[in-house]
């Protein structure tokens, strides 16, 4: 398998978190497509997480560094699980498909539908995350963790038009959280991939500017880019509810300053 990548690791290496990142990547790949890599990718200055596939069909998943700096295991399980439970059940191809229903191409476009469009956009948008919540569920029961301890950090994450409110959807996995069944990872290569060791993960990054690296290990599946902070985004689970809110805010100000001012001008 030859890797080609156009960026660098930083001098210190991978954290211990990243190395997390790293082993659930590969088993979540073993397990679920044949040990076809998913493009790892992590992005300093910034705390977004997400999943697209690109032109030549490859997964990709980036995470922020900013995001997964502080969590604990359960919670980086869980995070990963999430956005592999949309990787798995293909909603960047839904993604993809809404947004050319809908007509949209930014975030400034999904605030410009109408009031049916949006509740409708919306719906089919924030379906996908519970979803993707209730698959990562499963994963992390299967790893043998508590998946409403995971996901306590959307505790702090409000609604926006993408993203149910973080408290609604731990409540769904709470309701599910006895009638989901554990995914089963005996089988997949015999456990072997959550086992790596971090010199297995470390041979599996690219090490340098242009470097090709070659490998016959076929349990080191994990590709690791190290990027600046995005200027445009490309993950399907990007989190710019704040954005919406900003552009709302403008708006309403936008309507009512003319009035203030007329009615301030005939006081």
């Amino acid at each position: 398998m030859a890797i080609h990548s156009p960026s660098s690791l930083p001098p210190s290496g991978p954290s211990a978190r990243e190395l997390e990142v790293l082993k659930l990547s590969v088993l979540f790949d073993n397990h679920f497509f044949e040990g076809v890599p998913t493009q790892v990718h992590f992005t300093q200055n910034t705390d977004m997480v997400g999943t697209w596939i690109d032109e030549q069909g490859a997964a990709n998943l980036s995470v922020g560094l900013d995001r997964i700096q502080f969590m604990s295991s359960e919670q980086l399980a869980f995070l990963i699980a999430h956005e592999y439970g949309h990787l798995v059940l293909k909603h960047p191809d839904k993604t993809t498909e809404i947004q050319q229903q809908y007509g949209v191409n930014s975030t400034y476009d999904e605030f410009l539908l109408s009031f049916d469009m949006k509740r409708e956009y919306s719906r089919l948008m924030r379906d996908m995350e519970l979803q993707a919540d209730l698959f990562g569920a499963k994963l992390v029961l299967g790893l043998g963790h508590d998946p409403v301890s995971g996901a306590s950090f959307l505790l702090g994450e409000t609604k926006s038009i993408q993203h149910p409110e973080g408290t609604l959807r731990i409540a769904k996995i709470k309701s599910k959280q006895n009638t989901l069944e554990a995914e089963d990872f005996s089988g997949t290569i015999g456990g072997l991939a959550l086992q790596l060791g971090d010199a297995e993960l470390l041979a599996s990054l690219i090490p340098a500017e242009g470097v090709t690296f070659e490998t016959t290990d076929l349990t080191v599946k994990a590709v690791v880019e190290y990027w600046p902070a995005p200027v445009g985004r490309t993950a399907v689970d990007a989190l710019y509810g704040f954005e919406v809110s900003a552009l709302l805010t403008l708006a309403i100000l936008a309507c009512a300053l003319p009035r203030w001012w007329r009615k301030a001008s005939e006081g």
